[in-house]
């Protein structure tokens, strides 16, 4: 989210994307602007509209074969 759109919010609603105060070990998701966002289509394959939420697990199994 660039600053005039911050700086929108913050004037209009009296929001922020984040708490002043946030609190250790909580998750928070700022705020998504409708202006980018995936069709519906690759929207529903990748599993959200907002292309800075697409944040697919790479990650490798640890400990070896799961298969045994």
């Amino acid at each position: 989210m660039n600053d005039f759109m911050q700086n929108m919010l913050q004037n209009q609603y009296g929001i922020t994307p984040l708490p002043s105060d946030p609190v250790v070990a909580m998750a928070y998701v700022p705020f998504q602007m409708p202006e980018n966002v995936y069709s519906a289509e690759q929207g529903i394959s990748v599993g959200t509209m907002f292309p800075e939420l697409n944040k697919p697990f790479e990650g490798k199994s640890i400990g070896g074969d799961i298969n045994g």
